[in-house]
This record gives structure tokens, sequence and C-alpha cells, in this order.
């Protein structure tokens, strides 16, 4: 049996280097996978529109182009399962199954802001360098400020016009996992659950012991369960 290809799709300020280490613990597992970076992360130039989800269905789509697959299999961690929903609503025929992992979907004004406020580079450097650090050696030195002013904006256009509507979530006909941490402070079980509940055809999946973080995910647990769920019919 061919292994089943798997594209992982990363979160704000990450790249593909949040998924070294579950690239192989994936490929152990009997997945063929692989990560991108969106467009303006990890070292890639800034997209003259700015970031939105637009940009980053058409970096999905672009692979699945590149890599001739007809209907593509996607892993999202927080940004990047709402990329991974936004995608699905866009070409519905060429997604086969989603599954994503602490998405935030409430946008709304007093979350956003307080999100907003974390991501200001100067604050960074004071109060978290090693952070700020990481995100100058994972996006580089001229790019990350804008990285942070990116994401600070589309999250602020988010909380203004949602780009996936409970209708949207309804139309969404592929085979979905929602997976969310039950100490996820950026997220929550209540807004995943809202959202699975007009999903179609749906699972639902509460990871114990589980913050926002992907660092902080247990890999075997999160792999395990990715396995289940591709193997069900």
């Amino acid at each position: 049996m061919e292994p089943t290809q798997l594209l992982l799709l990363h979160g704000a300020l990450g790249s593909k280097l949040q998924f070294t280490d579950t690239l192989s613990v994936l490929t152990d597992a009997g997945f063929a996978p692989d990560a991108i970076n969106f467009a303006g992360h990890g070292g890639f130039a800034m997209p003259m529109q700015g970031y939105g989800f637009g940009v980053f269905a058409d970096d999905i789509l672009r692979y699945a182009d590149a890599q001739q697959i007809d209907k593509i299999n996607l892993f999202g961690y927080s940004m990047g399962g709402y990329a991974a929903l936004y995608f699905a609503k866009l070409y519905p025929d060429r997604v086969n199954r989603i599954a994503t992992l602490n998405v935030k979907f409430n946008w709304d004004a007093l979350s956003t802001q307080k999100e907003v406020a974390m991501l200001n580079a100067d604050k960074m450097i004071e109060k978290v360098p090693s952070f700020a650090d990481k995100l100058m050696l994972q996006h580089g030195m001229n790019i990350w400020k804008q990285v942070l002013q990116q994401t600070a904006s589309m999250m602020e256009q988010l909380s203004q016009n949602f780009v996936l509507t409970n209708e949207d979530f309804a139309n969404i006909k592929c085979k979905v996992l929602l997976g969310i941490g039950d100490r996820d402070t950026t997220s929550s079980i209540d807004e995943n659950l809202a959202v699975f509940k007009l999903l179609p055809n749906a699972q639902f999946w509460v990871l114990p012991n589980t913050p926002h973080p992907f660092e902080r995910v247990n890999r075997t647990a999160l792999v395990a369960q990715l396995q289940q769920f591709w193997k069900t019919d």
C-alpha cells in the first residue's frame, strides 16, 4: 500500500521548521509527509498584497499542482488549519481530507486585540528576547518585524470580516478532524465544537494536558490520531 501523502501547514509566526520532528514521526507511522512555508514566512519574500488566506490558499494549490496531486491531504496547525479549511472552500474538488489542531475561529474584537498586542516587536525584544531571536533566525533579520506587522493586520481584518462563515463550514463536504488542546488559551474547545457541529463530515478530538504552542503537543498522541483518522472509511 502506498503511504498517504500529507502536507503540513504551519501556524502564525511559524514556518515549516515547526514540523521538523513531526515529519520523521509521521514517516515512521506510514505517511509520506511534507511541509511548506507560506508566502512571507521562513525567509520567503513578503507578498505584495500582504498576508491573507487567499495568498495561503494559492501556496497550497501551487504545491498540489507541482506535485501533481489531484486531491490533497492537509494537516494545519492554528493558522494553517484555518488556511486548510479556506482552501477547501475555494477548491472543494482538490481536497481529500483535512485535520486541524488548535485553530482559533472566534475572532471577536476583544480577543483579537489581545492577540495583536503581543505582536509588538519592541516589547517582544524587551520582554521575551529569546522568542524575538527565534523569529529573527526563522524569518530573517530583515523580515521578522514585517511578519509581526502583517500577522497583526491579518488578525484585525479577520475580526472585521470572517473569511469563513457558518454557511461556508456547512458546505465543506470533505472529511475533517478538528483537534483542540484542553489547555489552549488562544483558541477554545467551545469555538472548535461550534464549528464541528456545522461541518457535515467531521470528527472532534480533545487533546488532554495540551496548551496552544505546537512544541508543547504530544507528537506520539497526535500522529496516532492522524493515523486513525486516515484509516477510517
